[in-house]
């Protein structure tokens, strides 16, 4: 092959002249064709990327307009649950002030009733004894009008002794008479003294139980001046009520269940880390609390729940609630003790 004849042409049947003219003519036409098809795939390419990075952008608007919904929901799913929780807070605080309002009340108009059958019965006392007190000083100037008919009797009869003992000479008989006559007025004033000693006892007596009923006038208003003040005292609880609630927001939430059955406690326990209520004593109930004080620097919020029909007195629910928040709930834990009233439920 000479450097001027090019390339073999290996096909069969071929001339010279025939294969130098059509070969390279071929060649640029199948690259044309293959560039053309490579250009159109690359067009339809970016068409279908710009396609799907227009997509791609809905999408993600989409996600982020949903995400922003979830998180708006979700901020008023938990602002509902709060209010929510307050609500029942409320709800149990209302039921332990009227369990205790009710005793209250109750051991009131006891009270109330007692001192009104009390306060009658002294008056009917008094006015039995001022009736008494009259008969006796009538009695006693019954007596003392006889007293002064006895004396001047004893007077009289003094004159006439006299007068016998100036006939004495005349007649010893009549001196005999006058003298037993005398001796009977004698006895008679003796008895009369007797008597107006004994009334003058009486009424001394009478003195002495008109002013122990005095006394119980004065113990019946000093009662009625203390029911005033625990009066006083309720009205001053009852304004401390009004204070701010308690709120588990940014707090440590635990829920105690307490009831009793046949006699007996049962207490349960539910806290976010254990779900679920599950039993416990009254010892280790106090252990899992103390030790989530201790943990939780945020502070506890104890939840204590009373279920229907649950066997308790109001005593009973409200000993074990103030016990519960002194020792551990944050509300009691922050507040000054001196300016606590006994007594004060939270709830």
């Amino acid at each position: 092959m000479s450097a001027d004849q090019g390339f073999i042409d290996l096909r069969l049947n071929h001339t010279n002249g025939q294969n130098q003219e059509s070969f390279w003519p071929s060649f640029t036409d199948i690259m044309t064709v293959i560039v053309m098809i490579f250009m159109i795939a690359m067009v339809i390419l970016l068409l279908r990327n710009i396609e799907l990075v227009r997509q791609l952008r809905a999408t993600m608007e989409a996600e982020r307009s949903a995400m922003e919904l979830a998180r708006s929901t979700g901020e008023e799913k938990e602002s509902l649950a709060l209010k929510l929780i307050a609500s029942e807070n409320e709800l149990s605080m209302l039921r332990l002030q009227l369990m205790r309002m009710q005793e209250e009340s109750q051991q009131q108009q006891s009270r109330i009733g007692s001192q009104d059958a009390n306060i009658a019965r002294l008056m009917a006392d008094n006015e039995v004894l001022t009736l008494r007190r009259d008969q006796l000083n009538a009695e006693r100037e019954s007596l003392k009008q006889r007293l002064m008919r006895s004396e001047n009797l004893v007077q009289s009869l003094r004159q006439d002794l006299e007068a016998v003992q100036q006939q004495l000479t005349g007649s010893q008989r009549e001196l005999a008479g006058v003298r037993d006559q005398l001796r009977d007025q004698q006895s008679q004033y003796e008895s009369a003294s007797q008597q107006l000693t004994s009334l003058q006892e009486r009424y001394q007596l009478q003195s002495r139980e008109l002013l122990e009923t005095r006394n119980l006038e004065r113990r019946s208003d000093r009662e009625l001046l203390a029911l005033r003040s625990e009066y006083d005292d309720l009205k001053v609880k009852y304004d401390d009520l009004i204070r701010p609630a308690r709120s588990p927001e940014g707090r440590f939430r635990v829920e105690v269940r307490y009831s009793k059955r046949e006699g007996r406690e049962k207490i349960e326990f539910s806290s976010p880390e254990d779900p679920g209520f599950r039993p416990l004593s009254r010892q280790q109930l106090e252990q899992q609390l103390a030790a989530l004080k201790e943990a939780k620097k945020e502070g506890l919020y104890i939840k204590i729940i009373f279920p229907d029909k649950s066997g308790l007195t109001f005593n009973e629910a409200w000993s074990f609630t103030s016990g519960l928040h002194s020792q551990y709930d944050y509300y009691f834990q922050e507040r000054d003790p001196a300016a606590e009233p006994p007594g004060t439920p939270r709830e």
